[in-house]
């Protein structure tokens, strides 16, 4: 049984596959399970023991490396093809296996328009990205086994921080789901006064300087733009708690097993992106006729008021990660 599945971007959307691939493992645990993804993207699967060969696709080589990838997977013989992607590339290769059993994933592209745009509301019921990914195995009787997300490390990610604390990711890809840094460093001079936690910031190298304004004590670290992704998840995994915006770092807690505390702004459950079947608490501002404006972010807030973050207050963030470190979620 040869088995493929499709996802090339971006993080988090990789590693909510993580459910996908074990359930998959577990319906056939005989079976050669390969997975393509971008080069860029790889450590967060490089560990994972459910998949047999890696195939990294390189954004430059456009449409030629494109084609040379579909060449090669299309003489391994697939059985199935699980198309978690759902754009251009992934239906691209898609194509190339007219007679094999394949399943691609339901974008719910006219729902989230409704939703987004006008405000109607045709979710019946609220459906997590990773059990929309499952539902691409139903051509081959793969069920949901009720277990979370992972994210395997492998011996190359150390422990760089020996002190109890609580890890703090302020970005996010887009303006609208980034919870403003004052109301940050407000929640930070709290826990500082309360907690005698060490506080790491985290982010990607696109954040690098952007988290200055919140060094304000010797007691906060940090780390953005200096770690390599499976560093940051190493960081992830002993801290006491993760307080983030809707971003991947939230997924990889998650997977990791560590409790987050996550702030939404401009999107909402329907879209499928809140934590995962993990220890989790959500901060929203759910009094908005607003929200959502947007399935993945925008630049700005489209109204001008971005009220969506910023109701949303530091004491209330705060009382939530009490809740959370105290077992009261």
């Amino acid at each position: 049984m040869n088995i493929l599945i499709i996802r090339f971007s971006s993080i988090g959307d990789i590693v909510l596959t993580s459910a996908f691939i074990r359930q998959v493992r577990k319906t056939y645990p005989d079976a050669k399970i390969d997975f393509v993804i971008k080069k860029s993207f790889i450590p967060l699967i490089r560990y994972n023991p459910h998949i047999n060969t890696i195939y990294g696709y390189d954004n430059s080589t456009k449409l030629n490396g494109l084609k040379l990838l579909r060449d090669k997977l299309k003489s391994n013989g697939y059985d199935f093809v699980f198309d978690l992607q759902n754009n251009f590339r992934s239906n691209y290769i898609l194509r190339a296996f007219r007679h094999v059993k394949k399943g691609q994933m339901d974008k719910l592209k006219i729902k989230r328009a409704l939703l987004i745009y006008f405000k109607i509301n045709r979710y019946d019921k609220i459906l997590p990205v990773a059990l929309r990914y499952l539902k691409t195995a139903e051509v081959a009787n793969v069920k949901d086994d009720q277990q979370g997300l992972e994210l395997f490390l492998g011996n190359t990610a150390p422990s760089l921080v020996n002190e109890n604390y609580i890890a703090i990711a302020p970005g996010a890809a887009h303006a609208t789901k980034r919870w403003p840094l004052q109301k940050f460093k407000m929640l930070i001079e709290m826990i500082l006064e309360n907690f005698n936690d060490k506080i790491i910031l985290l982010g990607g190298k696109d954040d690098s300087g952007a988290f200055t304004s919140l060094e304000i004590s010797t007691k906060v670290i940090n780390f953005t733009g200096r770690l390599e992704l499976l560093d940051s998840a190493a960081i992830i995994k002993n801290a006491r708690v993760l307080i983030s915006n809707d971003s991947s770092l939230m997924h990889m807690a998650t997977a990791l097993g560590t409790p987050v505390l996550a702030i939404f702004g401009s999107t909402s459950e329907e879209l499928g992106f809140f934590p995962f079947r993990g220890k989790s608490l959500v901060i929203q501002n759910n009094d908005l006729w607003c929200r959502p404006c947007t399935h993945i972010g925008r630049k700005r807030c489209p109204l001008g008021h971005f009220k969506c973050m910023k109701e949303i207050d530091a004491m209330e963030v705060y009382n939530g990660l009490q809740k959370l470190i105290n077992n009261k979620v």
